[in-house]
């Protein structure tokens, strides 16, 4: 990069979706869903550098997704110009070490991140409410990463509550093997048309607060992805045989996930699971998964998974 160019950089956590009820199919084509997110300390790193036009992108590795005008990230940064009538341009570079395709919104952290960046380094100045708008635009995923911590998510997904912090629980995560389409898995399900909402230990919790009931939390989505992909499913049926206080998948997968009540038996987990590529990350506080630009040099630095 040049020396002195004005340039930021922003982390990109991912997320895991703690509960995810699929209410039927709506009449604009979109599920109606129920979920309860959470942020995890696995991150992608996005670097934005001022330019005086255009908008490119290099991805790292090269060929992990796509860099082209179909990526996130450039969607976002052509929707804040188109938005915000600037001319400016940006040169970004993204570091990807979330999974691919697996269920835990690093291209919606990525495309979050992009908002956030290029609204500083630009000086647009839209506010809170017009990055929801332009983030909900680009996916259903996008507004929960302005959001942050733990929220729960109505409609698409997008129409989202800030919740408290969880306790500081860890999460062992075993990416697929392979990217698994969400347009494919909710083809499959086949679901019915929309029909209200049962209630639910977990609206009683949402409404109430107290003990996650961890008990009632699941995924529709997951039979539907089990079926499609073996591998997944004999993931999760190796991280259900170990003493976690929950297993599932997450989203519309690839990735499952167990969930332990601190680092110590998270990491023992992993160890028996080292060779399916385990991941060990903290669920993240709100303020900890705030996308922030950051100035400085220590990108390279800054460690794949964990604490920031």
């Amino acid at each position: 990069m040049t020396a002195g160019a004005k340039r930021s950089l922003v982390r990109c956590p991912a997320k895991v979706n703690l509960h995810l009820e699929v209410l039927g199919r709506r009449g604009d084509g979109y599920h109606e869903v129920r979920t309860l997110l959470a942020a995890v300390g696995v991150w992608d790193t996005l670097i934005c550098e001022a330019a005086d036009e255009g908008v490119t992108l290099e991805v790292e590795p090269a060929g992990v997704v796509p860099a082209g005008e179909d990526n996130l990230v450039v969607r976002a940064a052509r929707e804040l110009q188109r938005r915000s009538g600037t001319r400016l341009g940006a040169r970004l570079i993204l570091h990807k070490r979330i999974p691919v395709a697996g269920g835990m919104g690093g291209g919606s952290s990525n495309a979050a991140a992009a908002l956030v960046a290029l609204n500083h380094l630009w000086g647009v100045g839209a506010g809170s409410a017009e990055l929801h708008a332009m983030a909900s635009g680009l996916g259903a995923d996008v507004p929960f990463f302005l959001v942050g911590g733990t929220a729960w998510g109505t409609g698409r997904g997008d129409e989202l509550q800030a919740l408290p912090d969880l306790p500081p629980w860890w999460v062992v995560l075993l990416p697929a093997q392979g990217p698994v389409s969400t347009a494919q898995v909710y083809a499959s399900l086949n679901a019915p048309p929309l029909r209200p909402a049962l209630p639910s230990p977990i609206y009683d919790w949402v409404r109430q607060g107290g003990e996650l009931p961890l008990g009632s939390c699941r995924n529709d989505l997951e039979p539907a992805v089990m079926a499609r992909f073996p591998d997944v499913r004999e993931r999760l049926e190796a991280l259900s045989s170990e003493r976690s206080r929950l297993a599932m998948l997450s989203g519309s997968g690839g990735t499952v996930f167990a969930l332990f009540a601190d680092e110590t038996g998270a990491r023992a987990c992993a160890g028996r699971c080292a060779g399916r590529g385990a991941l060990v990350a903290p669920l993240l506080t709100r303020e900890a998964s705030r996308l922030r630009p950051l100035p400085g040099e220590e990108t390279w630095k800054l460690p794949m998974s964990g604490s920031p």
